[in-house]
């Protein structure tokens, strides 16, 4: 007799893990274009990696997070929520602030991968600077709130409770970026073009909140709990 592995139970990666090489590849072909088209420079495997980090663990949250059913009323004012609390997280990191001195108009810097292509604005009023991998990991962050805000008025309050500690979790992860990240997007540095040291471990600290506050928003654990 012969022995043959039926077709179901030959092993594929789970389709979460697909999603991260799928994300990895284009960042890195991205990345590679951005470099042969433009003089921005490498910096430190520490630097590159954060990035990297950001980037596919949003891409894996959005595409395999639990999307609760919910009226198009409730859709907005959950996607309302989301955005307010995306541009909360903006302003602590210190990407989103008052203006400071006359307008300038806009200009970008060309940072490492990930870090650049940075847009900055000063205006009369208002200035930002918008990171690649922060503007995607703070987006995600306020399309994953979003959904738990559905899940709080979908179930109640113990279901949608895994989301509100993300959000304190959240809230932490942009604390100890504000003084790094001040320096790092008003200084000069970063209008010379180059990177922002990973200093003291300040980025890799609020990674590593990231990822947490990422991962209570797309388990909810409290929703395993009501149950």
């Amino acid at each position: 007799m012969s022995r043959h592995a039926s077709p179901s139970a030959t092993w594929s990666l789970p389709a979460p893990a697909k999603t991260a090489v799928l994300a990895l590849g284009v960042q890195s072909a991205l990345a590679l274009l951005y470099l042969w088209l433009t003089p921005a420079g490498l910096s430190t495997p520490a630097m590159l990696a954060v990035p990297l980090v950001w980037i596919t663990v949003a891409a894996v949250a959005v595409r395999h997070v639990h999307r609760p059913a919910a009226s198009r009323r409730l859709r907005w004012l959950a996607a309302g929520v989301g955005v307010a609390y995306a541009l909360g997280l903006a302003w602590l990191m210190g990407a989103l602030s008052p203006a400071m001195g006359a307008a300038s108009g806009v200009d970008v810097v060309l940072l490492p991968p990930g870090w650049g292509p940075a847009l900055r604005y000063q205006g009369a009023e208002l200035s930002f600077t918008l990171l690649p991998y922060r503007l995607v990991g703070v987006a995600t962050l306020g399309y994953l709130l979003s959904l738990s805000v559905r899940d709080l008025a979908d179930s109640g309050l113990s279901a949608g409770l895994g989301g509100l500690f993300a959000l304190g979790s959240c809230a932490g992860c942009a604390l100890p970026l504000v003084a790094a990240v001040g320096g790092a997007l008003g200084g000069a540095g970063l209008g010379l073009g180059a990177a922002p040291a990973v200093g003291g471990g300040t980025y890799l600290l609020g990674t590593a909140a990231y990822l947490l506050a990422v991962g209570l928003f797309v388990v909810r654990p409290s929703r395993y709990i009501a149950r």
